[in-house]
C-alpha cells in the first residue's frame, strides 16, 4: 500500500488528475481558462521528469511506479489530443491510432505482469512522449494568443498543413514504437495470441 503512494507515484497521480481539467479550461474559449489550461499541461509534462527523477535519487522505483508513470502521460497527452480534435486543430483519426496503441501497450503490460514477465519502457517511447509534449505546449500557446489577439489569421498557424504533417509523423512514431515493443517483447506477444511454443 506505501509504495502506491510514494512522492513518484503521488506525482504521477497529478497528471492523471489534471488532464480532465485541462480539457475543461481548453475548450472553454475562455482566455483566462484556457491559460490555465497551459499552465496545468506545462505542470504535467515537467512532473513527468520530476517522478523519475525523484525516484532514482531516493530509490523509490517500484513496479507499480513503472506502470503508472507512462500510463499517466499517455491519459494526459491523449486527453490534449482530444482537446484539439474538437476545436478542429487535428483530425480524429490521428488521435483515435495513438489511443489504441496506447490501450494495447497498457494491456500488454498488465497482461504481461500477471505471467510474470516485464515490459521495460524504451528510449524511444520517451522520445515519443517529449516530442507530443512539445507539439502539445506549442499549439496550445499558440491558441492561447489568437484567443487573446482575436485573430483567424493566428489561429491558422495551428490548422495549417505543417501542423497536419508534424501529427502525422507524431502518429506514424508512435505506431512505429509499438512496432519496436513487439518485437522486443515477442514472447509476451506470442503469449497473449497462444502462440507460445513450449
Amino acid at each position: 500500500m506505501l509504495m502506491l503512494f510514494n512522492v513518484p507515484n503521488i506525482i504521477s497521480y497529478f497528471r492523471i488528475l489534471v488532464a480532465p481539467f485541462f480539457l475543461i479550461f481548453f475548450i472553454s474559449d475562455n482566455e483566462t481558462l484556457v491559460l490555465i489550461s497551459i499552465v496545468l499541461f506545462v505542470l504535467g509534462a515537467f512532473s513527468d521528469w520530476l517522478d523519475g527523477w525523484y525516484a532514482r535519487k531516493f530509490n523509490q522505483t517500484s513496479k507499480w511506479g513503472i506502470f503508472i508513470d507512462p500510463l499517466a502521460d499517455k491519459i494526459l497527452n491523449s486527453t490534449a489530443f482530444l482537446a484539439f480534435v474538437f476545436e478542429g486543430i487535428i483530425p480524429f483519426w490521428m488521435v483515435l491510432i495513438i489511443i489504441l496503441r496506447d490501450s494495447f501497450m497498457t494491456f500488454l503490460r498488465l497482461f504481461a505482469e500477471s505471467h510474470k514477465l516485464s515490459i521495460k519502457t524504451k528510449e524511444i517511447a520517451k522520445i515519443k512522449t517529449v516530442l507530443q509534449f512539445v507539439l502539445i505546449i506549442y499549439v496550445i500557446s499558440v491558441y492561447f494568443v489568437s484567443l487573446l489577439q482575436n485573430d483567424a489569421t493566428m489561429l491558422n498557424l495551428v490548422t495549417k498543413d505543417y501542423i497536419y504533417y508534424l501529427m502525422l509523423f507524431l502518429t506514424v512514431f508512435t505506431v512505429w514504437t509499438l512496432i519496436d515493443y513487439i518485437k522486443d517483447n515477442k514472447k509476451v506477444v506470442q503469449i497473449l495470441f497462444g502462440y507460445d511454443k513450449k
